[in-house]
């Protein structure tokens, strides 16, 4: 879908979309060796695939989008396995610069990959809509450092009052709209644990401060969201090396 013909300013713009695409790719469907005058960005939203730039090869998975950028002499391929789907989007102007430094490929929240695939597959033509777009992912890649603590603080409160229920990694990555991956990733950093041992840590904690209170092992056990007893108490001796009873003794 071209935007080229939609701009009149675009020389005033601070990002100037020209065109987006998308695409099923057959294995090891190869573009390149070619150089643009453009930056693009190719979202990869199902699949795998691989980039070659000056930077050499990058391996290329769902939930991951590359960089292309003007100037630049790129190739890359589908996967023979498992090729990629992806849509892309090329635009230029003053604010693009900031893709100029950095590295080749970000995991990025799947939202934005998904809205520019629905705005390509249903031939939207607002140019403002697509410099929206380009705005956000610009705040999600390059605010990260300063963005990731909240994030993370965000998802502890998330945890902090949800734990009783069944919550999962990949339901939390879908209540913020971010690819587990990359909220793996912030979080350990930042945590030193993964989301999942951070929810174990948090379950544990809270039924052995109902223990030590006297409520029964059942009534701990599905207060911090088990449903079966056997499997909170195998959780439970793994976590602290004893079992509930033993916990729920020292009160006595």
């Amino acid at each position: 879908m071209s935007l080229q013909n939609m701009i009149e300013d675009g020389k005033t713009r601070d990002i100037i979309p020209i065109f987006s695409g998308h695409e099923i790719c057959k294995k090891n469907h190869k573009f390149g060796p070619y150089v643009r005058s453009y930056y693009l960005i190719h979202f990869c939203l199902e699949g795998e695939g691989v980039l070659f730039d000056k930077y050499g090869k990058h391996e290329i998975k769902k939930g991951e989008l590359f960089i292309i950028r003007p100037g630049e002499i790129t190739t890359y391929a589908a996967d023979g396995e498992k090729p990629w789907e992806y849509s892309w989007i090329a635009f230029g102007g003053e604010a693009a610069r900031i893709f100029d430094t950095g590295a080749s490929v970000y995991a990025f929240p799947a939202q934005i990959g998904l809205t520019l695939k629905e705005l390509t597959l249903d031939r939207v033509s607002s140019p403002a809509v697509f410099i929206s777009l380009i705005f956000r992912l610009i705040y999600e890649l390059f605010s990260e450092a300063k963005e990731s603590g909240n994030i993370v603080e965000k998802m502890k409160r998330y945890i902090k009052f949800n734990y009783m229920n069944d919550i999962t990694v990949q339901k939390i990555s879908d209540y913020f709209g971010f690819e587990r991956s990359y909220l793996y990733r912030v979080f350990k950093k930042t945590t030193g644990i993964g989301i999942k041992d951070y929810i174990t840590k948090t379950r544990m904690n809270e039924a052995k401060a109902l223990l030590l209170k006297g409520v029964s092992v059942g009534s701990a056990a599905r207060a911090v969201g088990y449903r079966d007893q056997f499997n909170f108490s195998k959780a439970y001796k793994a976590y602290f090396g004893v079992a509930p009873k033993a916990s729920q003794s020292t009160n006595r």
